[in-house]
């Protein structure tokens, strides 16, 4: 789990260094949120694991792996259903 959080922070970071100089364009948005809401996956993932093992400071997680805020605030939301096609 915690090789999952670490490759999802790295997806985040890497699209966010390609956008610095310009920053983040409307249209690519979704595309970050999305990457956002896979590192917040991955984290809950790594947090439960450790909890149930008896570990339950998770502080420890946020600063090893330098977790950003806007990662932290989404651990453990569900993506939202995607709509059916029309028929």
């Amino acid at each position: 789990m915690g090789r999952t959080l670490e490759q999802a922070l790295a997806r985040l970071r890497e699209f966010d260094t390609a956008h610095a100089a310009t920053g983040t364009p409307a249209s690519m948005q979704p595309a970050r949120r999305k990457l956002v809401m896979e590192a917040g996956q991955a984290l809950w993932m790594f947090v439960v694991q450790r909890e149930a093992t008896g570990l339950r400071d998770s502080r420890h997680i946020m600063r090893t792996y330098n977790v950003p805020a806007e990662v932290q605030r989404c651990m453990g939301l569900a993506p939202a259903p995607s709509k059916p096609a029309a028929t």
